[in-house]
């Protein structure tokens, strides 16, 4: 492993882009975003302001770039698909659970922060890559006759992520709210409703 010393000038960037980013995720959730500054940030990472701005061009974009890295990546719902969709319920709820836990590692502060950034998740509502990964994963299980299809995809994909925005404002309003809890509580019916043709919108 490449000592500081010895790293090169493309993994020292790489380093510190990282540093910035894990470091921008606990400022944002410690003192809220508005009240973080680049210089708040140069001083726990000890990188110099001007470097920071050399690798992001605003407090906004690392805010998007946290989304990018963070947020907006594939859970290999569609990896193996062919054997998933035989049995879809357990691959459903491990996805949509995923989905959560990318949001609890990056803490209320990406949650609040939503509006803050401008990209296709603006206007899907979600990770399009996730969202693109449920479609497809719907629509084979349907063609393998494992998820009725009673329901059009996109219509049920939509209520699936507005289910899962729901349990994260919960989570991110309420201090008494077991977040993995109510999400056990919630998938197990809506999951199997959707698998058995039960569910109506």
């Amino acid at each position: 492993m490449a000592t500081h010393k010895n790293m090169s000038r493309q993994e020292k960037t790489k380093r510190n882009y990282q540093l910035i980013l894990e470091t921008a995720i606990k400022l944002f959730n410690d003192n809220g975003y508005d009240e973080t500054t680049i210089s708040d940030i140069s001083k726990v990472t000890g990188i110099s302001n001007g470097s920071i701005y050399h690798l992001f061009t605003s407090k906004q974009e690392i805010l998007k770039q946290i989304y990018n890295q963070y947020i907006n990546i594939s859970l290999g719902l569609t990896k193996d698909i062919d054997e998933k969709v035989k049995d879809p319920y357990n691959h459903l709820l491990k996805f949509m659970l995923d989905v959560q836990n990318l949001w609890i590692k990056t803490g209320p502060m990406m949650l609040t922060n939503k509006f803050r950034w401008t990209s296709s998740r603006t206007t899907s509502g979600c990770s399009p890559i996730q969202r693109e990964e449920l479609v497809t994963f719907i629509a084979m299980a349907q063609e393998a006759g494992t998820i009725s299809n009673h329901l059009h995809i996109t219509d049920t994909v939509e209520f699936l992520f507005t289910i899962q925005r729901g349990i994260l404002y919960g989570w991110t309003i309420r201090d008494d709210f077991d977040i993995h809890k109510y999400s056990v509580k919630f998938w197990e019916p809506i999951l199997r409703a959707l698998i058995d043709g039960n569910l109506n919108i």
